[in-house]
């Protein structure tokens, strides 16, 4: 796998399709859109994987951060931010929604997005993979 076939793939998900942006959509281009969806998805998935075999073994088995240890880092900052009235939701919505980047975090993160639905280039899951590639 080369870095400019990489790049390339990831490229594509800035690309849009004809009636993209308009509201309007016929059903050929409803039909498009998730063939192209179901294909990028399955495609992100193997990317990740070929590109998680690149890092060593010790980077890809640390194990995921808990949502606990997020939660107690993410309290101070919601107590000192949040009023008081929000901040037991703001603590547990941004505890939900908070990934560490490791290997592990970085699968969830990508399952995550991928699980949505919507596969587009301004999606979480194709930014997660630039990182990657960056990297």
């Amino acid at each position: 796998m080369s870095a400019s076939v990489v790049e390339r793939f990831l490229r594509t998900g800035d690309r849009t399709w004809d009636g993209a942006g308009s509201g309007r959509f016929s059903p050929g281009q409803f039909k498009e859109d998730e063939a192209y969806s179901r294909a990028v998805e399955t495609a992100l998935r193997a990317l990740f994987c070929h590109l998680g075999e690149l890092l060593p073994a010790e980077a890809r088995l640390k194990p995921k951060v808990a949502s606990e240890e997020i939660q107690r880092r993410l309290e101070p900052m919601v107590t000192g931010l949040v009023q008081s009235d929000w901040q037991e939701v703001a603590l547990r919505e941004l505890t939900v929604r908070t990934f560490v980047l490791n290997f592990q975090g970085a699968a969830a993160v990508l399952d995550t997005e991928l699980s949505s639905g919507y596969v587009g280039g301004d999606t979480t899951g194709w930014r997660i993979l630039w990182v990657c590639f960056d990297e």
